[in-house]
């Protein structure tokens, strides 16, 4: 399972940090399992909170998103609801979108499913850090490596640029250093 953890980034600058995420091995999501969201790569600790990010099969960041108050079985899996009225499927409903179909037909979802199974996923486990470090993680990430589906008409004003030669650390950790 494709999985960092914050502490590893912490020490390293903001391009460091961004070279390590985009570097790290992630999982297909036609092989993800529900039990491979459920621990951390060491098998004995809770994967609870953090960062999950998507890339399609080139390799290009498509989607950020932050899990910081249920477990990322359940936000993940949220993601994947097959249904156009469903409310939690941002990620499918965009990538449906992203493919050329119409992401109002339910056809649509199932038609996309063996390009979206190609895609994969690295999570950046931020446990026992707090919402507001997780939903800072999340800005640092959307700010710099700027996924597509997250914001297809750019990333909003409010998010302020980030020094990419500054300390990861201090760029995530607003209150200091883990």
């Amino acid at each position: 399972m494709g999985i960092i953890k914050i502490q590893d980034l912490a020490p390293l600058t903001v391009n460091e940090a961004l070279d390590a995420v985009k570097s790290s091995p992630r999982t297909l999501l036609k092989d993800l399992r529900l039990f491979d969201l459920l621990l951390c790569n060491d098998g004995e600790s809770a994967l609870r909170h953090g960062v999950y990010v998507f890339y399609n099969e080139q390799g290009e960041c498509l989607y950020v998103g932050m899990c910081s108050s249920s477990h990322f079985a359940h936000r993940i899996g949220g993601h994947f609801g097959m249904s156009p009225k469903y409310g939690m499927n941002t990620f499918l409903r965009r990538a449906v979108k992203d493919l050329g179909l119409d992401s109002k037909q339910y056809q649509s979802y199932v038609d996309a499913l063996p390009a979206v199974g190609n895609y994969s996923l690295l999570i950046i486990d931020a446990n026992k850090t707090g919402k507001k470090v997780i939903r800072q993680l999340e800005r640092v990430l959307h700010t710099t490596i700027k996924p597509r589906l997250n914001f297809p008409k750019g990333v909003p004003r409010t998010y302020t640029p980030i020094d990419t030669k500054s300390n990861f650390g201090d760029a995530v950790f607003p209150d200091g250093r883990p």
